[in-house]
């Protein structure tokens, strides 16, 4: 029997005993409204729009979930957000639906549409004492605190994207970096490339990119949440995994010898 994953109009899930609550289906989906995920333990996932809001209902941003619900989760959350932003096709702008189960839309004329992703790094930035970077955009609570990130732009390598949003954010300059893994972020539908990297120069946030940013050690971190003054990022999150793994020291050493400069300014 299938299992119909029911997302809420804010994003939300319902959670029982732990784990992401889904409804047993069998044969009577709609193929206009239910997304095909994927099978997972021999079991068809789909996911559906749930037009009401649920009081029970849970914030991805704040919820624990085991990495297979994770998974399956982000991938129904961007499914559906690309679907409800594309109702019509961009070549001739006649009204399109849903085809093949869900990864892509077709319009009468044949034009098909694929999903989009948009690019982003962030990265656990450290300078030559092995204290991370911790930032908080304007637009924060003041407690709130996370790594460094910024998109990808067209036709740019993603390793020079992290030097120059680490240089337009801090003035820092990037010695040495490695790329530790990737994250689907789907608000609306970014994709994180996760990295270490090393950091020369002095931090200065002058230019309004953020609100600050500080050098912390590990003590600085520890003590600081646990005192309420730091809220770091969402469990669900690359930008936790990086920054918990910091902390217990399971981060690897950046690579020095990358190609890390571009010749565009």
């Amino acid at each position: 029997m299938a299992r119909l994953l029911l997302i809420d109009p804010h994003d939300k899930v319902v959670m029982s005993n732990g784990r992401v609550a889904t409804v047993p289906t069998e044969g009577d989906r709609d193929d206009q409204r239910d997304l095909f995920l994927g099978v997972v333990g021999g079991v068809p996932w789909f996911a559906r729009r749930n037009g009401e809001p649920r009081t029970e209902a849970c914030s991805l941003r704040t919820v624990d979930l085991d990495p297979t619900d994770r998974e399956v989760v982000m991938a129904a959350v961007a499914a559906l957000a690309w679907h409800e932003s594309k109702p019509t096709c961009p070549r001739c702008g006649e009204p399109t639906r849903i085809t093949n189960g869900g990864p892509a839309r077709i319009c009468a004329h044949g034009h098909q549409v694929f999903p989009r992703t948009d690019p982003a790094i962030i990265a656990a930035v450290l300078d030559a004492e092995d204290r991370i970077v911790l930032a908080r955009q304007h637009s924060w609570a003041p407690h709130r605190r996370s790594l460094l990130a910024g998109f990808v732009e067209a036709g740019e390598p993603a390793e020079h994207a992290l030097v120059r949003e680490v240089a337009e954010e801090t003035t820092l300059s990037i010695t040495a970096a490695r790329y530790v893994g990737s994250q689907s972020w789907p608000f609306p539908r970014s994709l994180m490339f996760g990295y270490v990297a090393r950091a020369a120069g002095t931090i200065d946030v002058g230019h309004d990119e953020l609100a600050g940013a500080d050098f912390l050690t590990r003590d600085e971190v520890s003590d600081q949440v646990e005192s309420g003054r730091l809220q770091l990022p969402p469990t669900l999150s690359i930008a936790r995994a990086l920054i918990d793994a910091w902390l217990a020291h399971r981060l690897p050493e950046p690579e020095s010898g990358l190609d890390l400069s571009s010749p565009l300014r």
